[in-house]
């Protein structure tokens, strides 16, 4: 119940689909997606694990959040581990985390130069051996009132 209620707190959603090998994600280089399969607005120093697949993606309307979603073939854990290395490695700077591995449930807000995002990785409930992302991220190029 409590994982439902931390979904709509979430300002947008995004999902990875990678195949990986056993090795760590957390020791692997941050290999990004091909620029064709990037969102717009893509921030290109959020780390994505190897053969990153974009599913779906939004622009903002209003405001400037954009969001994408990325399936990935792998372990919740070393998706953990790469996200807790790879970002402060890229020059974010981590803020609040909830991971419950029970649930396989991880969300890490991150920022830098004043822009907050977020990234949520959660189960495919379709295909176990995969995993989803989430990412909400501000592209920094918003004018500044």
């Amino acid at each position: 119940m409590k994982v439902a209620k931390l979904f709509p707190v979430l300002s947008l959603v995004a999902v990875a689909l990678i195949a990986i090998s056993p090795t760590s994600y957390a020791q692997a280089a941050p290999a990004a997606a091909s620029p064709s399969k990037l969102p717009k607005g893509w921030d290109s120093r959020i780390p994505l694990p190897p053969d990153a697949e974009l599913i779906d993606s939004t622009v903002p309307k209003t405001g400037v959040v954009y969001s994408a979603d990325f399936s990935v073939k792998g372990k919740y854990q070393d998706l953990v581990d790469f996200y807790e290395t790879q970002l402060p490695k890229n020059g974010f700077v981590l803020g609040p985390k909830v991971a419950m591995a029970k649930r396989q449930v991880y969300n890490r807000s991150f920022s830098h130069g004043g822009n907050l995002n977020s990234v949520v990785l959660t189960p495919n409930l379709k295909d176990p051996s995969k995993m989803n992302l989430h990412f909400a991220w501000s592209s920094g190029t918003e004018k500044k009132k």
